[in-house]
């Protein structure tokens, strides 16, 4: 280090891979001059120099997409801005499949790509291998074309970004190793290093493999953990092209990219290997762990397939070099919950250069407005909870992780390693009656029931799953008797003290300065009007409230309403959610079965609809909300812990002469689907409004000022155009699942949100936003003539502005 360390910045990034210079080069390019990049070594000397630089452009939803796609507009565009080449190439991509499930796969892909702006198509054998001469297309079923993918020069595309960043300010240091994050009345405000400290606002963790290091420093949960990534190069081969095509054989595992005249090939193997046990060696810097033949084995054998010429191919070199995974596949930017302006942009899956763009725009606008430009919750590090920093956790499942980008992504695939982390007390109970279980953030929950003659295993499909006949039975019995699911793991918070209805108000769009024994569904807007959660809001008491929102967006919302409680309030947020377990009784003989357990009064004149009372039920006094996510008559019923087992065991030792029947996921997920009711993140998210989702009802403009009212105000006054509709597909085949494009008197003009079997209707349906500039009408929507594009076929659909199932939704009011 040659220059002077300051003792003060605005803006603090932690490494210096392509993830850190990226964000420092988007900062200085929307006006912050005063950032200092500090890098441990040498800038891209932990794993970015090592990539493949592929940069490939479909993701799993339209705002990854996204990110992915804006790579191949800037590393292009930097040289003639910074005088550094990139080296990026436009190569095209072509996706192999040796299976007709994949096919099938690559198919959804297709659409969804045609729906996002990519231009991709399927051709023939023979012009696959007219573009790569040397490819066999031997055993392969179909193979699809992306012209517009590309790849990249890892370490000049750093070079390139923060030529950028320092022509507008930046200053960095390498050979600076943070050691510690100051915080100071939960925000930071400084980082030591080895060389000295310094003060500042904000802190950047883009530190790679040592990024949940980085986190600890600030009690900040990043879970990740390095694994073993290995490619080889053979030397040049004889009427190899210089460039041709990226080949991504999924079946295989394996990917193969032009290198001179040379093949690049690796891979993503199903059982990894993770690596730093023992933590990373002081000195890593340009580090290759050593070679291991037998893990590189499975991407050999797929190579011979793929390209005969490599078994007299001389291989030149097998890099082999440690990667960061996330449980779940995908890498982590934003705020970090529990602390101020602390950012993360790490764990990146083995598509850091491909993502580092977006990633580093998405972590500038943050820092820059307090919100990325785009709804980011697949990658937002809020997703994760504090215990995920568990090591244990994070290798186990890395082992797996690894292999998640080129396996068969089939409907709701099940992770199988780092099982099980949390049970509710019933489980025991659910799965001696014959419980599949599936996992959510590290809950296990009943995905559905098999029959005495049924093993309880996920066999996964693009069609009909095994699972389907008993989701069927399950959620037959809700809609026509009475069914029991348990949602223990839907996660509850305590607002109390005595300026806890004033600070709800301010948060919440709905009015919930309502009687004690109150429910109201609420969603909790962002200044623009969009949706930032949806929840229930129970008033227990003068001073306390009862709010129970999803698992999924559990740190999330925590994190919004907490932040949001000014330091002078009198009033607390307390995580409760492990104090309760809950089942839910839904279905028309509902009131009758929980009749014979208590002496409350659950008519429809003493326990209304959006109830809440604290009963007697066996022997324990759960808080009984009459409420619904699946469209029928029911009660959610919160036990203390303690008191749950007794109280499941008698429900269903009553429920035997009602037709009571065990519920799991899947089964909840069609009710709510046929009924039209929402889901935050697919049907609505910072991007949506109530009035665009058809949740007007929910919101209250004339209780006072809130959170997003001045938004609506002018929406309301300006008219929308966009609009949530439902739609059936006439064909009762195929199966709607999510983001297939839907087609309106024969123009691309929406995606479907997400998709489910209504078995009672007897036809998939899905949801999806329709858009018309001028203003959106209903006699707009019910004009149109639509179609839904499903593995490269179109359906025509019918459209629904409200669920064609209980339309007024009176079912649950019975």
């Amino acid at each position: 280090m040659t220059q002077q360390l300051p003792t003060h910045a605005r803006i603090v990034i932690i490494g210096g891979g392509i993830v850190g210079c990226s964000t420092a080069y988007h900062l200085t390019q929307i006006g912050h001059t005063d950032v200092v990049l500090l890098e441990r070594k040498e800038l891209g000397c932990g794993t970015t120099w090592a990539a493949a630089g592929l940069v490939a452009q479909l993701r799993q939803n339209r705002e990854m997409t996204n990110l992915a796609k804006y790579a191949t507009q800037l590393y292009p565009a930097l040289e003639a801005e910074t005088g550094v080449a990139t080296g990026y190439v436009t190569t095209g991509a072509l996706g192999v499949c040796q299976t007709e499930d994949r096919r099938r796969e690559w198919l959804r892909g297709s659409a969804m790509a045609s729906a996002f702006g990519i231009e991709m198509t399927e051709i023939s054998l023979k012009e696959a291998e007219d573009m790569v001469p040397g490819l066999s297309t031997q055993g392969l079923v179909s193979v699809f074309y992306l012209p517009n993918d590309g790849q990249t020069n890892p370490l000049d595309t750093t070079r390139a970004l923060i030529t950028g960043a320092r022509m507008r300010g930046t200053k960095v240091f390498e050979d600076t190793a943070v050691t510690d994050i100051k915080v100071k009345k939960g925000a930071v405000c400084g980082v030591s290093t080895e060389h000295g400290d310094i003060g500042c606002e904000v802190v950047i963790n883009c530190a790679g493999i040592w990024g949940r290091d980085v986190g600890k420093m600030a009690n900040v949960s990043v879970p990740l953990y390095a694994a073993e990534h290995m490619h080889a190069v053979t030397q040049p081969i004889k009427g190899l092209k210089k460039i041709f095509p990226c080949v991504r054989d999924f079946d295989g595992r394996t990917y193969f990219k032009a290198e001179n005249g040379a093949i690049l090939f690796g891979g993503f193997e199903a059982l990894a290997k993770p690596w730093g046990m023992k933590g990373i060696p002081k000195d890593f810097k340009f580090t290759e762990l050593s070679e291991d033949w037998e893990q590189f084995s499975p991407f050999m054998e797929c190579g011979l397939q793929r390209f005969p010429d490599l078994e007299t191919a001389e291989i030149r070199h097998l890099s082999n070099v440690p990667e960061s995974f996330t449980p779940d596949n995908a890498f982590m930017v934003g705020e970090a919950p529990g602390i101020k302006n602390f950012f993360v942009g790490c764990g990146m899956n083995s598509v850091g250069i491909a993502s580092a763009a977006g990633c580093g725009r998405a972590l500038a606008q943050w820092v820059d407005q307090g919100y990325p430009e785009e709804q980011l919750w697949p990658v937002d590090i809020r997703r994760y909870f504090h215990w995920q920093m568990n090591t244990r956790y994070v290798h186990d499942r890395v082992k797996e992780t690894v292999g998640i980008l080129y396996e068969h992504h089939y409907p709701n695939r099940q992770r199988t390693t780092a099982r099980p982390v949390i049970c509710s007390p019933f489980h025991d109970r659910l799965a001696r009656h014959g419980a599949c279980f599936s996992m959510l953030a590290g809950w296990e929950r009943a995905d559905w029931f098999a029959p005495p003659s049924v093993e309880p295993v996920h066999t996964y499909s693009w069609g009909r799953a095994n699972w389907f006949p008993c989701q069927k039975e399950e959620h037959l019995a809700v809609r026509d008797t009475v069914g029991m699911y348990d949602l223990t793991s839907m996660h509850n918070y305590l607002v109390q003290g005595p300026d806890a209805e004033a600070v709800l108000q301010k948060i919440c769009a709905n009015d919930v300065a309502v009687p004690a024994g109150t429910v109201v569904y609420t969603p909790i807007l962002n200044d623009h009007g969009g949706f930032e959660s949806d929840l229930t809001v129970t008033r227990f008491s003068e001073d306390s409230f009862f709010i129970v929102t999803a698992l999924g967006t559990g740190v999330r919302d925590f994190d919004y309403i907490q932040r949001r409680i000014p330091e002078s309030a009198r009033a607390t947020i307390t995580d409760v959610t492990h104090g309760y377990a809950m089942l839910a009784v839904m279905g028309p003989n509902a009131r009758n079965l929980l009749a014979t357990l208590t002496a409350a009064d659950l008519s429809n004149a003493a326990f209304p609809f959006r109830t809440a009372r604290q009963i007697d039920l066996g022997y324990a006094r759960p808080w009984a909300l009459r409420v619904t996510y699946v469209g029928e008559l029911g009660w959610e019923l919160y036990i203390p812990t303690g008191f749950a087992v007794p109280v499941f065991d008698a429900v269903m030792e009553a429920g035997k002469k009602f037709g009571l029947r065990l519920v799991g996921m899947q089964a909840v997920n069609s009710l709510r689907m046929e009924s039209g009711y929402r889901h935050w993140e697919t049907e609505i998210g910072p991007e949506d409004s109530p009035y665009e989702a058809g949740l007007g009802f929910c919101v209250n403009l004339d209780k006072g000022d809130f959170i997003g009212r001045e938004a609506l105000l002018r929406q309301k006054e300006k008219g929308i155009t966009r609009k949530l509709a439902i739609f059936t597909l006439e064909d009762h085949e195929p199966l709607l699942l999510r983001s297939e494009p839907i087609f309106r008197n024969g123009e691309h003009v929406s995606e479907v949100t997400s998709g489910a079997y209504a078995f009672k209707l007897g036809s998939s349906i899905g949801m999806g936003y329709l858009r018309q500039p001028d203003g959106i009408t209903n006699d707009w929507v019910l004009s149109g003539t639509y179609e839904i594009l499903v593995e490269g076929k179109k359906y025509p659909a019918r459209v629904h502005l409200k669920s064609p199932y209980d339309p007024k939704n009176e079912r649950p009011k019975m």
